[in-house]
């Protein structure tokens, strides 16, 4: 029978203009590069070494905090930075500023974007509870924050520890009284000169550093207009807080209050779809319904309101070492992560194990040639005994299958792609396909075929093309153009 070539789309680069701080339709897959006490697993040296394989699968990686912190500064020390002493001085337990613009420079040239964990919510003194370091900043201006600039409501007026700093704090009160950090002062972001001196820490990072977003550290802290304000001064790639919430409601007010300038951590998906949903076998839970009607992935991706603003991740830093610590399949939790919405974020310590790299980087792979965005329309087609659901990528469609129930059966149109212990992918073998144009049909014309990773593997001609060896999804060059092709 004469095989026939049917055309996907013309191989094109295209880039949609990205707005700033939540980037429309994003193909992004970001990383979280270290985990609690990762200082030597991860430090900048580490991560230099290692830039070329996170390229690989990873378009963005966060980062740890990088200033000066309490604690001590010892590269590979017990100090995590959650608690910063000196903005402007960038050495750390994860390295030296040097090594972080070196590790910065190389994520770069490997086409990975840096994403810094900014904590301004509180900061350490130097030598006691209140005299802070002087931040300077260079040509973005020089700050010296003072009690005043802490918020009132703070232990430095209220703990007796607090000696002679005792009642000293004069800053506005708390925006939420529950929302106080004991472990260190919390900044009063009311006031505009502590507003002036985070927009300088940000422009900062951004220009000496190369960082190229922001992961705002305990955002139920401190307003989210003031991040929309600093994301304003600063205009960053990405921006995602730490808005730590299981409610919908709340993380989708605190994202409207920043004036839609930042993505928020998809916690309301994490405790729904995976801690109480798959590692809990309740496949029901994995999905909500979009306006009460379109079954979609559960969490702030079920709505197209919001899932352009959610960045979804099955553990951190913070949850793999508390309660909230995912207790389920892994890779199945990857499975439906990787096939929704949002933006997703891969734990380090997930990644990094060698049982399940390899399944990762598939589903990740699956994702990029599906052409999945943060917008992609998902629907969900089962959630009862299995889970099932359909994305439309802006290439070609994926089906994820999760649970031990799920059917085996390819789906007509479609190839799996990928699969492991109660999880598979599918990806759609025609869709929207086209034949040549008949201008490309000469016979005498030379034909190139290359696999979708760009390494050639046919030469031909269009007469000769029923001889070709090659079959399944592939490039083809012929007339000057290039096809995205199936070869049956």
């Amino acid at each position: 029978m004469k095989r026939q070539i049917l055309a996907l789309a013309v191989v094109a680069t295209a880039t949609l203009l990205a707005n700033a701080q939540a980037p429309e339709e994003s193909e992004d897959v970001m990383l979280q590069g270290f985990y609690w006490d990762s200082q030597k697993a991860t430090s900048w040296v580490k991560l230099t070494n290692m830039a070329d394989d996170i390229g690989r699968s990873f378009t963005m990686i966060w980062l740890p905090p990088s200033a000066s912190a309490e604690g001590g500064n010892e590269v590979g020390g017990n100090n995590v930075g959650y608690h910063p002493k000196q903005w402007n001085d960038q050495n750390s337990c994860w390295g030296t500023a040097e090594q972080l613009k070196t590790l910065i420079s190389t994520l770069h040239e490997n086409g990975v974007k840096v994403v810094a964990d900014i904590v301004i919510n509180h900061r350490a003194g130097n030598t006691d509870w209140g005299n802070f370091t002087k931040d300077d900043f260079g040509e973005y201006g020089v700050y010296q924050l003072t009690a005043d600039h802490i918020c009132s409501t703070d232990e430095m007026n209220t703990d007796p520890n607090a000696g002679s700093w005792n009642g000293k704090a004069t800053g506005a009160a708390e925006t939420d009284p529950d929302s106080n950090w004991g472990g260190a002062r919390d900044l009063d972001h009311s006031n505009a000169y502590v507003q002036a001196d985070c927009k300088a820490y940000l422009n900062w990072l951004k220009g000496e550093f190369g960082y190229d977003g922001w992961r705002y550290d305990y955002c139920k802290g401190f307003r989210g207009q003031y991040v929309g304000i600093y994301n304003e001064s600063s205009k960053p790639y990405l921006s995602v807080g730490e808005y730590w919430d299981g409610e919908y409601d709340k993380v989708a007010a605190w994202i409207e209050a920043t004036g839609k300038q930042s993505t928020a951590f998809d916690f309301p998906g994490k405790y729904a779809a995976l801690n109480n949903g798959l590692a809990a076998g309740n496949f029901s839970s994995m999905s909500w319904k979009e306006n009460y009607v379109t079954p979609r992935p559960a969490g702030m991706i079920h709505h197209a309101n919001f899932n352009r603003y959610a960045v979804t991740f099955v553990d951190n830093h913070d949850t793999y070492r508390d309660g909230s610590k995912y207790t389920g399949d892994v890779l199945q939790a990857y499975a439906y992560l990787l096939s929704a919405p949002g933006i997703p974020c891969v734990f380090w310590p997930h990644w990094k194990n060698v049982s399940w790299k390899g399944s990762i980087e598939k589903m990740i792979k699956a994702r990029k040639d599906a052409g999945i965005t943060s917008q992609s329309d998902v629907e969900v087609t089962a959630c009862d005994k299995y889970y099932e659901c359909i994305a439309k990528g802006k290439k070609r469609d994926l089906i994820c299958r999760i649970g031990a129930k799920a059917p085996n059966t390819v789906p007509e149109g479609y190839e799996k792609v990928c699969a492991g212990d109660g999880w598979t992918y599918y990806m759609s073998i025609n869709s929207n396909a086209t034949r040549l144009p008949k201008a490309d049909l000469d016979e005498d014309k030379k034909v190139e075929i290359y696999r979708l990773d760009g390494r050639l593997i046919e030469k031909t001609t269009v007469g000769k093309m029923n001889a070709v060896k090659t079959r399944g999804m592939c490039i083809v060059r012929v007339g000057g153009k290039s096809y995205k092709t199936v070869i049956k």
